[in-house]
């Protein structure tokens, strides 16, 4: 016979206390689990590996991709202590490998004298190296170089033809200079239309995902300088050459 007790105070089911215990248990577990982790960290010791120490490994061993990560974390500080001298000598390493970037980077760093000797003669071997490759940042700056005469005899002509390079590579800053030369005739023919094209074409390039994108005062200065036909010209190229772009979210098929 059933007990009315029974009934109305049923006994627990052995894997509902499982579960109750368990919610009061694991997150005791995780919690000191936590602190044993900041306590570690706050002696120095390393608990785990990061992407860092992975790709330091295989650098080590002369992996160029890895070489290259290396000196980039050193440089921005990425999972490890900011060391511009460190990310000097990895970029050393992966520049002698021929790898258009560190090349770059290397000079960048000459230039500056961030980790390294200021030494301008070296910046520009380094840096027209990765122009020789067609790297856009090494063309744009190489050409810079060259206008300015740093590190090199000047020769602007040059120069100009590098930065005309790197603006049609798609470099915004680059597509902003040759911009402003074509808009004052600064060392090439002045074409308001193509200045119009490029200011656009570097303006979309930098606020293409903000919405709404601010205005561009490049552009509203040019728009008062030009004529109708002029304007019409300039945006059938802007149209003809703007790059298609994928704001996050669009076009994209979700499950």
């Amino acid at each position: 016979m059933t007990n009315l007790t029974d009934i109305r105070n049923p006994k627990p089911k052995p894997w509902v206390r499982v579960v109750q215990v368990l919610a009061f248990v694991v997150p005791l577990i995780i919690a000191g689990l936590w602190m044993w982790q900041e306590n570690e960290r706050w002696r120095g010791v390393k608990i785990y590996k990061t992407a860092f120490d992975y790709e330091l490994a295989y650098a080590e061993i002369g992996v160029l991709k890895s070489q290259v990560y290396v000196a980039q974390a050193y440089d921005n500080g990425f999972q490890v202590e900011k060391d511009p001298a460190k990310a000097v000598e990895w970029y050393k390493k992966a520049a002698a490998q021929s790898h258009a970037e560190a090349q770059y980077q290397l000079g960048r760093h000459y230039l500056s004298g961030e980790g390294i000797a200021k030494d301008e003669k070296e910046a520009f071997v380094w840096v027209q190296r990765s122009a020789f490759k067609d790297y856009p940042q090494g063309l744009l700056l190489t050409g810079q170089m060259l206008c300015e005469g740093r590190g090199v005899e000047a020769n602007c002509a040059r120069g100009i033809d590098l930065i005309r390079k790197a603006a049609e590579a798609g470099l915004p800053e680059a597509q902003t200079e040759w911009a402003r030369r074509l808009e004052t005739g600064e060392g090439v023919a002045k074409d308001l239309t193509e200045a119009y094209v490029y200011h656009a074409l570097a303006h979309e390039a930098r606020t293409w995902q903000q919405s709404p994108a601010p205005v561009s005062a490049d552009l509203q200065r040019l728009t008062s300088l030009m004529t109708r036909a002029q304007l019409a010209e300039a945006e059938k190229r802007f149209t003809e050459r703007r790059p298609e772009r994928v704001r996050p979210g669009q076009n994209q098929v979700t499950f």
